[in-house]
C-alpha cells in the first residue's frame, strides 16, 4: 500500500495517467467508457487508499501533537471533488480494466466525507462532519495544546447532532444516556483498576460499507476503501478514549487483518491506544507485529487455502469474472479461509454471472482439493461464500479470540470492569466468555 500522506501526494497521486501495462499499452486515468468517462482500477485503489493514509496521518497528529495541518484537510476536499467528477454518475462510479469496463456503488465512500443534504425551511445545506470537525478544531488547538481541551471548546455535538435520523433533540438524549453508561464504566475507583473494552467494528464503531475494501475506515488489492472510511472525529476520539480510560481496548473483526483487511481501513494508528484483530481474533496486530493462533489447522489446509488464493488471482483476471474483485468482500484471505463476495447488497450482479463464478470458483477448488480432504465450501450468505480448511472439529469463536488476546496480554478478565459491544449473534460469543470470566461484565 502507498505510504503517501500530504495534500501533494493525494493530488499527484490522483492525476495524470495509471500506470498499468497490458495489451493495448497504457490505460489512462480517465478513460472513456461508451458515452460515458471511466477510471482505470489502478488510479482510483491509488487515490483511495492515499486518502485514508491522508486521514490516518490527521488522526496521528492530532492524538500525538494536538495539531490539524490545513494542506491535509484541503487534501480531504479535494478527495471529494474527486470522487464526485464526471466519472460519477448518482452513486455510480464508471471504472475500467484491462479485461472490462463496469460501474461500482461508492455510495458509502462518498459518504465518509460528505453527508446527506439536509433540508431546511430555507435552502439544502450541505454539512460535512470530518471537514466541519477539522476546520473547528484547527482554530483552537493553537490555543490549547491538551485534546481534551480542544474538543471541548469545539462542541463536537453540535456537529453531529443534526444527522440524528429521528432530530437533534433525541441525540442529545441519546448522548446523555451514553454519557452516564460510560462514566460508570471507566470509575475504577473501587479497584483501582482501569477497565478492558472489547468490541467488534463494522456495524457497531462504523457503519457497514457496501464493498469491504472500501470499507476504510479497499482485489485487485481494492474491493474498495472507505470507511466506509473511518471518520476522522470518530478515530480522534476513539483513540482518546482509549487511551484515558482503559488498560486496553481491542476490535475483533471477522475480516483479515490485511489484503485488505481493517489495518488498511482504519483512521487509527495501527500502533497506537487501539489493537487490532482479523479472523474472529485468530491473528492479532500486536506490539508491531502480527501474532496468529492456527489452533486445530492442520499443514495440509494451510497450504490449499493459499494456493486456492492463487487460483483466485488468476481467475480474476478472466474478463468474465473480473468485476468480482470488486464485489462485497471480493476475496478476502483469513487464516483459515477465503471469503469471496458473488453480489453486492444492491443486486447489481446479474444471476447468470454469479452463478458461472461459482462454477468456476468449485471447479479451481477441485484443482487444488481433489478428493475433498482439505477445503469445504460454505454458503455463508446471499453476498458472499467461504472456503474454510477443514479442522479438527472445533470451532473458532470471537470468545477464542478474545482469550487468544487476554493471553498474549499477559492480562485477566477477571480484573476490573469488562464493556462488550456487537451487533449481531457472531459477537455474543465475546459476552459469552467475558461473563464466564468475570461477572461485572457491562453488555
Amino acid at each position: 500500500m502507498p505510504v503517501l500522506a500530504s495534500a501533494s501526494s493525494l493530488r499527484d497521486s490522483t492525476e495524470g495517467s495509471c500506470v498499468r501495462d497490458c495489451d493495448s499499452g497504457f490505460f489512462e486515468g480517465r478513460m472513456s467508457s461508451g458515452s460515458e468517462e471511466a477510471q482505470c482500477v489502478e488510479a482510483f485503489k491509488r487515490m483511495l487508499y492515499t486518502m485514508q493514509n491522508v486521514r490516518r496521518t490527521i488522526v496521528e497528529r492530532i492524538l500525538n501533537e494536538c495539531e490539524v495541518d490545513e494542506a491535509d484537510v484541503d487534501a480531504l476536499d479535494k478527495a471529494l471533488q474527486e470522487l464526485t467528477d464526471s466519472r460519477t454518475s448518482g452513486e455510480m462510479r464508471h471504472i475500467s480494466t484491462p479485461a472490462a469496463n463496469f460501474p461500482i456503488n461508492i455510495r458509502d465512500e462518498i459518504r465518509g466525507l460528505r453527508d446527506a443534504v439536509i433540508l431546511s425551511s430555507s435552502a439544502p445545506d450541505t454539512r460535512r462532519k470530518d471537514c466541519e470537525f477539522l476546520h473547528r478544531l484547527s482554530k483552537v488547538t493553537s490555543k490549547s495544546p491538551m485534546i481534551e481541551n480542544a474538543l471541548d471548546q469545539i462542541q463536537l455535538d453540535t456537529i453531529l447532532a443534526p444527522y440524528h435520523p429521528e432530530s437533534p433533540k433525541k441525540f442529545e438524549e441519546e448522548l446523555q444516556d451514553a454519557e452516564r453508561f460510560l462514566m460508570d464504566f471507566v470509575d475504577s475507583a473501587y479497584s483501582g483498576v482501569k477497565p478492558l473494552l472489547v468490541t467488534d467494528w463494522d456495524g457497531t464503531m462504523k457503519d457497514y460499507c457496501s464493498q469491504y475494501a472500501t470499507n476504510l475506515q479497499t482485489k485487485l488489492d481494492l474491493v474498495i476503501l472507505s470507511e466506509s472510511l473511518q471518520p476522522v472525529y470518530s478515530a480522534v476520539v476513539m483513540g482518546r478514549f482509549a487511551e484515558l480510560f482503559t488498560r486496553a481496548t481491542a476490535v475483533l473483526t471477522a475480516g483479515p487483518l490485511r489484503g485488505p483487511g481493517i489495518l488498511d481501513l482504519t483512521a487509527l494508528p495501527i500502533n497506537g491506544p487501539v489493537l487490532f484483530s482479523g479472523s474472529w481474533g485468530r491473528e492479532w496486530w500486536l506490539r508491531g507485529r502480527r501474532v496468529v493462533h492456527e489452533d486445530g489447522i492442520s499443514e495440509e489446509g494451510f497450504d490449499a487455502i493459499g494456493r486456492l488464493s492463487d487460483e483466485m488471482t488468476d481467475l480474476l483476471e478472466d474478463s468474465s469474472f473480473a468485476q468480482f474483485a470488486l464485489v462485497g468482500s471480493g476475496v478476502q484471505r483469513k487464516v483459515d479461509r477465503l471469503t469471496l463476495g458473488v453480489q453486492t447488497v444492491f443486486g447489481h450482479v446479474p444471476l447468470e454471472l454469479v452463478v458461472r463464478y461459482i462454477d468456476a470458483i468449485k471447479e479451481r477448488i477441485h484443482r487444488v482439493d481433489p478428493n475433498n480432504a482439505n477445503l469445504v465450501l460454505e454458503n455463508s450468505s446471499p453476498l458472499e461464500i467461504e472456503v474454510c480448511a477443514h479442522n479438527s472439529g472445533a470451532v473458532w469463536n470471537k470468545g477464542d479470540g478474545v482469550a487468544s488476546l487476554i493471553e498474549s496480554l499477559h492480562d485477566s478478565l477477571k480484573n476490573g470492569k469488562v464493556l462488550v459491544a456487537g451487533d449481531t449473534t457472531s459477537d455474543l460469543p465475546m459476552l459469552q466468555h467475558a461473563v464466564s470470566e468475570n461477572p461485572d461484565v457491562s453488555p
